[in-house]
């Protein structure tokens, strides 16, 4: 990108005491762009996410920003995007957070097309242990989905960002999209979120299935023509099954997802330790049938040479 598309925030500096200088834009999203940081004071690379300056005059898009600067900041956890703090240049709202080195799902599922079983379960017991703090903290965060989700390339620690949307539960004030209006990425909506109706933490648990459906075939679970195809295929359709798509996928890996995304919330896990427990069970199993098939493959391989 060149400095005229960067709205020439680039080499310019932010921050208390400007303590941070703007290196390059790393991408540009619906409501804001991205750029990379160098915080100079505490010599660490830092993202700022800055609102785009249409929005400026948008009082309700500016107290969400502001909202996931003051209030997400609380979050701390290893498997969190850290939010540092928020500030403003030049009439313009921007957030400083934790920068990660990595790919997002999106980025890692057009590499690979799928990923292997182990590597799927893993990433979704990491991302369910981060939401697991965000929602004993009372915060949904309402639009799960492959790009939110980075795996930082240092050591594959999984980290979830951007509570853009998020509600927090603790606070009715901040809910500020309203009863019977969507907000969130079709593909990766629950059904309650499709209609509009209350959330709560059960609607992640549906999204985070899903991708853990698509990590593991390649494919999204509900699709369409259109964004209205898709709402309707989450709110009436079941996916295909995905032992049907990856013959390599274990039947208690399928039931796994089978239950995070039930059109019921009741009928789902009822928290994401719930979910974690299940999938450490599966991890378990996994690396007790690995472990049996070694040994089994060193005795043959005794008795041959025998």
């Amino acid at each position: 990108m060149t400095a005229s598309a960067d709205d020439g925030l680039v080499g310019t500096r932010v921050g208390k005491d400007d303590g941070i200088i703007i290196v390059r834009l790393i991408g540009k999203g619906g409501s804001g762009s991205i750029y990379l940081g160098q915080d100079e004071v505490l010599d660490r690379a830092v993202a700022l996410k800055f609102l785009h300056a249409t929005y400026a005059s948008n009082e309700t898009l500016l107290t969400r920003f502001k909202r996931e600067g003051r209030r997400f900041g609380k979050l701390v956890h290893p498997n969190l995007v850290e939010v540092y703090g928020w500030g403003k240049k030049s009439g313009r709202l921007f957030i400083v957070a934790e920068y990660v080195d990595g790919l997002n799902l999106y980025q890692l599922l057009k590499m690979h097309g799928s990923l292997p079983m182990e590597r799927a379960l893993r990433i979704c017991r990491d991302t369910a242990a981060g939401l697991a703090e965000a929602h004993r903290n009372g915060i949904v965060h309402r639009d799960l989905k492959p790009e939110n989700i980075m795996v930082r390339n240092q050591d594959n620690m999984v980290k979830v960002l951007d509570f853009g949307i998020a509600k927090d539960l603790t606070d009715s004030r901040l809910d500020l999209t309203g009863l019977g209006m969507y907000i969130g990425t079709p593909a990766y909506s629950s059904p309650e979120q499709v209609r509009g109706a209350t959330l709560d933490h059960r609607s992640d648990i549906f999204s985070l299935g899903v991708i853990l459906y698509e990590l593991l075939t390649g494919r999204v679970a509900f699709d369409g023509r259109h964004s209205t195809e898709v709402l309707r295929s989450t709110l009436r359709d079941e996916p295909r099954p995905v032992t049907e798509l990856n013959r390599l996928v274990t039947a208690p890996a399928a039931h796994l997802i089978e239950t995070m995304i039930q059109k019921v919330p009741d009928r789902r896990f009822q928290s994401m330790l719930e979910v974690m427990a299940e999938v450490e069970d599966l991890m378990g199993a996994a690396e007790s049938v690995t472990e049996r098939d070694d040994i089994t493959v060193r005795h043959s391989l005794k008795e041959l040479f025998e």
